[in-house]
């Protein structure tokens, strides 16, 4: 069972010493283990920490800037009424726009210019990069750009529909929308219309969306597939997206095998149905290629998504993220003095230049591509294997360096940003946890059989030694008491 939490305010190490304590209380005391040679063994086992690994820690990288959305409209990039849109911290629900300058990353700002000339695009950036204003920018920046063009005449037609694999990303995408167009407008004067159309609103809404068509759609791609094949539905689909200008698939690595057949003629007929031969797709996965070069990447994810979308991607259109460091540079150790003080600093410039906070912005975030020399992000490693590394570097000791370990992250996790308000340290700790399993053991005396936990139908270089379960090891069965002979 995974369990993830991001850093914030809270203790998360505390919080996650917490959740094994509970775990293990709770799996040994629905279990009575008779067999003191079998409960000497089940209780190794645990402490050997065979239900609840070591958790897997990462850092949410920095991005290279694209420069603030006020920026943008002062470069005539974008429309002027984007930089009231996109805001940062606006108050939920409020009428004024109370925010502060939104700042775009490289790879959004790439995004948006790849829209401005008319080409569809891949978004290959990963876990926390904004992969949805890549495409939502775009997408409120042509509306109102053709809004002026057209006037109070202005036909009200579906401009985007922004399609997602499960209904949980829909309202997820849906909350993204919403802290945009209607914080700072208020509901119902929202500059850009936009409705979830799923399959989760009653036959009232639906028929609102209808007579009534928003600039952005929102269905999951059944309900897509719907709309093209029941005859109210379809009428009213031609009606409302007739010339569709954005077709956005969220998470495309999901669309695979039969799947992604079935994905790639449902996008041909609905390009046919809103008569749209040119609609622009986009794309978006952090998990698309990773064999070879970044070139040979860039390349199997435009063949990918030129077969999916039915029109042509070309790598230059592959956009990947550009990653920066957001402390000073590496340090080749970190001083012992600082591995055994007491507190990290709290302070964001401080923590810039801690030696501690350089080392482990390197060691769980960033790693340098032998090739292009570019920074990618590395892949995630346990706490446990990152202390021991330290310690023989360092001579300090594994228990030391974990406890300094934790502590910055935690002050790296509260430490802002002076003008963007990122936390230093934006950290997720992803722990495992498993259920217990059978006992087996071999056919003979209590004090010599042979003890295991792993499913086996003969002890391994016996010579055929039959091994049979005497009961089951605490949270098989949760909350049920069993015995083990």
């Amino acid at each position: 069972m995974p369990f993830t939490a991001a850093g914030t305010a809270m203790d998360v190490f505390g919080v996650r010493r917490s959740l094994i304590k509970a775990y293990r209380d709770f799996t040994e005391g629905g279990t009575v283990i008779r067999d003191d040679r079998v409960a000497a063994f089940v209780e190794k086992d645990l402490d050997s920490k065979s239900q609840w690994s070591d958790p897997w820690l990462s850092l949410n990288p920095f991005f290279q800037s694209g420069g603030t959305v006020a920026e943008l409209v002062g470069d005539q990039v974008v429309h002027p009424e984007c930089a009231r849109i996109f805001q940062a911290g606006k108050t939920e629900g409020g009428t004024v726009p109370d925010g502060r300058p939104l700042t775009l990353h490289r790879h959004q700002r790439e995004a948006v210019d790849a829209a401005a000339r008319g080409a569809s695009y891949v978004l290959t950036t990963g876990t926390g990069s904004g992969k949805s204003l890549s495409y939502i920018v775009p997408i409120v920046n042509r509306v109102l750009h053709e809004r002026d063009a057209e006037g109070p005449k202005a036909v009200k037609r579906v401009r985007a529909v922004i399609v997602c694999p499960m209904n949980a990303l829909a309202n997820s995408q849906l909350k993204e929308l919403e802290k945009y167009l209607r914080d700072g407008y208020g509901q119902g004067h929202e500059p850009v219309t936009f409705a979830r159309y799923t399959g989760q609103e009653d036959d009232a809404k639906r028929r609102e969306i209808r007579d009534n068509p928003p600039d952005i759609l929102l269905p999951n791609y059944v309900m897509l597939e719907l709309m093209l094949t029941r005859s109210a539905d379809r009428a009213s689909l031609i009606k409302m997206a007739k010339g569709l200008e954005f077709l956005v698939f969220d998470e495309l690595h999901t669309y695979r095998g039969r799947q992604g057949a079935d994905v790639a003629l449902l996008i041909r007929r609905v390009r046919e149905a809103c008569q749209a031969p040119g609609v622009q797709c986009i794309g978006t996965s952090a998990t698309m290629s990773t064999e070879g070069t970044l070139e040979d990447q860039k390349k199997v994810v435009a063949g990918m998504a030129s077969r999916l979308f039915g029109t042509t991607v070309s790598p230059e259109h592959v956009i990947g993220e550009t990653l920066v460091r957001a402390t000073d540079e590496a340090p080749g150790t970190v001083p012992a003095e600082r591995l055994t003080s007491p507190a990290a600093p709290r302070a964001y410039a401080d923590l810039v230049r801690d030696p501690l906070a350089r080392w482990i912005e390197t060691r769980f975030g960033l790693a340098t591509d032998e090739v292009t020399g570019r920074l990618v992000r590395r892949r995630p490693t346990t706490l446990d294997a990152a202390a021991a590394e330290l310690s023989e570097q360092s001579g300090v000791t594994k228990e030391d360096c974990a406890r300094a370990v934790e502590a910055t992250l935690e002050a790296g996790s509260q430490a802002r940003h002076p003008v963007t308000d990122r936390p230093l340290f934006a950290f997720r700790l992803h722990q495992y946890l498993s259920k217990g399993d059978t006992v087996f053991v071999t056919l003979e005396d209590k004090l010599s059989r042979h003890l295991t936990r792993s499913y086996q139908l003969e002890q391994p270089g016996s010579g055929g030694k039959l091994m049979m379960s005497v009961g089951l090891l605490p949270g098989v069965r949760p909350g049920v008491p069993d015995r083990l002979a």
